[in-house]
């Protein structure tokens, strides 16, 4: 029997990157260099020949849809003329609220995007405004109307908690204001400033929350998203029942993954390898042989000790952790006894507790 695959798309196109934005991605390039990025893409797809069963398909950024319905829809189409996609092959458009209407989602629907997961970040337009989002909160649930009205129920919604001047208040609406969309999957992500964003470079003027209160946020997210059928079923996801993240739960099984783009990385065959992060040379490399199966921009083959702390670094991310053997068990008591984490049908498993020193944990497990 085959093992599984996932697919991964990088669209790095935004209109404008947001305040804290460390992702490669870029500015509204002209319409001939988004052409030419999408003509690299499908040319890297066809490089990829395999029989093995695709179980999902992500398209993130980036902000996908500004490359076009047209362009996405044609990537789409050669994925699945070079793949084996399973009949329940799980496909996730990555959007933004002013990034979609509702003829471009039913074009999408139609084509065979099967999940939407969308930005909000926050309910609040002034903290909207600070992370530098081009929306507020009225164009965010026309956005999630239309979502619905194109026929997605796999939805999922983003939000960010530690924002400037973010108030426990003002969190615990975006909250809710998501679980009122009746989104079934929730990503909450602290924010962090990172190095060569504007957050960072202001990083002296931002009146962020203090630490204390940023673990408040934490778990008042926690607690209302349990009390609203929603499990923490992966550090940073909460999910109703069926609407887990196959794709994430994909990476944190240490599936294996090939991903197309710029910037993007796979992983196959015990080897991580990644394309140059760099849109023209990306679109220039296509023009030659760059794209055989073999010659990626990063290779990087991964030893038996590798694996087996990828294995204890990415299975302690979810809810079903890692198997508690002897050695894990001694090394683990004090966080188990602190409540940081639980021994649970011999499995040792991260409370929402663990989660927050999860880093803390497993440097010290690995």
């Amino acid at each position: 029997m085959m093992n599984n695959l996932s697919v991964y798309v990088h669209i790095p196109f935004c209109v404008r990157k947001c305040n804290y934005c460390a992702f490669y991605s870029l500015p509204l390039c002209d319409e001939r260099v988004m052409r030419d990025y999408t003509e690299a893409l499908i040319r890297q797809i066809n490089s990829i020949k395999t029989e093995r069963p695709v179980t999902s398909v992500y398209f993130g950024g980036g902000t996908p849809p500004v490359l076009g319905v047209g362009a996405l829809i044609s990537v789409l189409e050669a994925i699945k003329a070079g793949f084996r996609l399973s009949d329940d092959c799980e496909i996730t458009l990555e959007a933004n609220p002013e990034s979609v209407s509702l003829p471009d989602l039913k074009d999408y629907r139609n084509a065979g995007f099967n999940r939407i997961s969308m930005g909000m970040q926050s309910s609040n337009d002034r903290e909207l405004a600070i992370l530098g989002r081009r929306y507020d909160l009225s164009r965010y649930k026309s956005a999630v109307r239309a979502v619905i009205d194109a026929g997605f129920e796999n939805r999922s919604t983003d939000i960010i908690f530690g924002i400037p001047e973010q108030t426990i208040e003002s969190l615990e609406k975006s909250v809710m204001t998501a679980v009122d969309s009746g989104t079934p999957h929730i990503s909450a992500y602290s924010l962090s400033i990172e190095k060569n964003t504007p957050f960072y470079n202001n990083r002296d003027t931002l009146i962020l929350p203090d630490e204390d209160t940023e673990e408040e946020m934490y778990y008042l997210l926690c607690d209302i998203l349990k009390k609203h059928d929603y499990s923490h079923y992966e550090i940073s996801s909460f999910a109703r029942e069926g609407f887990q993240s196959r794709h994430n739960l994909h990476y944190w099984d240490c599936g294996e993954y090939i991903g197309f783009g710029t910037a993007a990385h796979s992983y196959c065959k015990g080897k991580r390898f990644s394309n140059i992060a760099d849109v023209n040379e990306y679109i220039s490399l296509s023009t030659g042989d760059y794209f055989s199966p073999t010659d990626f921009h990063v290779q990087r083959y991964l030893s038996d000790t590798d694996k087996r702390e990828e294995a204890i670094m990415l299975g302690l991310r979810t809810d079903r952790g890692i198997r508690a053997d002897d050695e894990l068990l001694a090394k683990s008591k004090k966080y188990i006894d602190g409540g940081f984490a639980k021994i649970e049908n011999g499995r040792f498993i991260l409370t929402e507790k663990g989660y927050r020193v999860s880093n803390i944990i497993i440097a010290a497990l690995i």
